[in-house]
């Protein structure tokens, strides 16, 4: 008894010794990230014009929209301007320097600053309105000019900071999977040790607790992968109880009801590894792109390969979407060669899409959604549990959940 006690408390030591080292790294790397983040990086752009490939570009346009002569045989320019970002961090503190004549004169501008350094005109945002520049958008601002000569700009110089963000670092989120599975893992570990303390009825009581404590480090982890897509938020909560519920009604104890529920919280967890232009995409994927959209299951078993300490939870991750007649991926498991589990899940996994407005269609109706799951029984999904989903449909149950 004493050896096993001595034995256990060493593994917690050596786990909590891990988990201290890994936080010391997730905070290197948050250190790193900020003081890159500090960093003003350069841009020499030597055209104005559009390029064809806006892809991982900062770029700045101005069109002269209305050029005016006045009584001073002076011109007067209005630019209107913008500035994209189409890279991965968000772009902010931005300046943009380019030339002009030199008897340029500012005469106006709006939402922007101007500062006019002898023939080199300064553009920086106004205040915090347009600083930061968000992957994907662009700001725009304009000014007026007045000058003997018309203004146009050819080149530009373009200075600023990106801001890199945590979740978009594999790195981190690596280091964030091995804590939370080490977190777990001295969870356990630690229940067993109190057990061979002899302190059955407070190992019960802490089992109950730290369930609660399981549950709540699964469900926040199971958020960062559902904030990946606003339009799947709450999709992982939402398999979950649609697959303990189904477990609930096929007769399966507290116990298996929730590990079932664990597993279809993690069952999308491979989506972290998955770009999130390719996730988000709202036209047809490319051949490229579905495949790496198929390997989200490898990816996600390949995360939890040494996660052993809760059942059910590889086989829903890996073969979720796997087809009862043969034609899913990424196996081409058939029947019940494919894991109960990952037969449940599939079946809650397609309710959620069907029941939830995405970027490319909105919710079907319950009609539907039962219709769909009744032509499907037999070819994609279990024919003996699809009943199961549709009773919990049907008495309002899932509206519950």
């Amino acid at each position: 008894m004493k050896k096993s006690i001595g034995k256990y408390k060493t593994l917690l030591l050596i786990l909590i010794s891990i988990l201290c080292a890994l936080v010391c790294a997730e905070l290197i790397i948050a250190f790193h990230i900020h003081k890159n983040n500090q960093k003003t990086v350069f841009f020499s752009q030597i055209s104005m014009k559009r390029p064809l490939d806006l892809t991982n570009r900062i770029h700045f346009s101005a069109n002269p929209t209305e050029t005016l002569e006045n009584d001073s045989n002076s011109f007067i320019t209005i630019m209107d301007c913008s500035l994209m970002n189409t890279k991965r961090q968000d772009f902010s503190s931005w300046t943009i320097q380019v030339h002009v004549p030199e008897d340029t004169r500012i005469n106006n501008a709006w939402n922007c600053n101007i500062m006019l350094d002898g023939q080199t005109l300064s553009i920086t945002p106004r205040g915090s309105e347009n600083d930061v520049i968000k992957h994907n958008t662009e700001v725009t601002f304009g000014f007026m000019l007045k000058s003997k000569k018309t203004i146009n700009f050819n080149a530009a110089k373009i200075y600023g900071k990106f801001r890199q963000k945590l979740l978009y670092t594999k790195a981190f989120v690596a280091i964030l999977v091995i804590i939370v599975l080490i977190i777990i893992g001295m969870f356990a570990l630690s229940i067993l040790y109190k057990f061979y303390k002899g302190r059955l009825n407070q190992a019960l009581e802490q089992v109950r607790h730290e369930n609660i404590i399981i549950q709540q480090t699964m469900s926040t982890f199971s958020s960062f992968i559902d904030n990946k897509d606003p339009y799947t938020r709450g999709h992982s909560h939402r398999v979950a109880n649609y697959t303990r519920e189904m477990y609930k009604r096929m007769g399966f104890s507290p116990k298996e009801q929730q590990y079932a529920y664990y597993a279809g919280l993690m069952h999308d967890i491979g989506k972290i590894t998955i770009k999130d232009e390719v996730l988000n995409k709202t036209t047809r994927l490319s051949t490229d792109e579905w495949e790496m959209i198929q390997k989200h299951t490898i990816n996600g078993a390949e995360l939890l390969k040494n996660f052993t300490i809760l059942p059910l939870i590889n086989d829903a991750v890996l073969y979720h979407h796997e087809r009862y007649d043969g034609t899913g991926y990424i196996n081409r498991l058939k029947g019940e060669d494919i894991p109960l589990i990952a037969r449940t899940v599939c079946i809650a996994d397609s309710y959620d899409a069907m029941a939830t407005n995405r970027c490319y269609r909105l919710k079907f109706s319950e009609e539907r959604i039962i219709n769909e799951l009744t032509r499907c029984a037999g070819k994609q999904f279990d024919p003996k549990i699809v009943p199961v989903m549709v009773s919990i449909i049907s008495d309002g149950t899932v509206y519950k959940l």
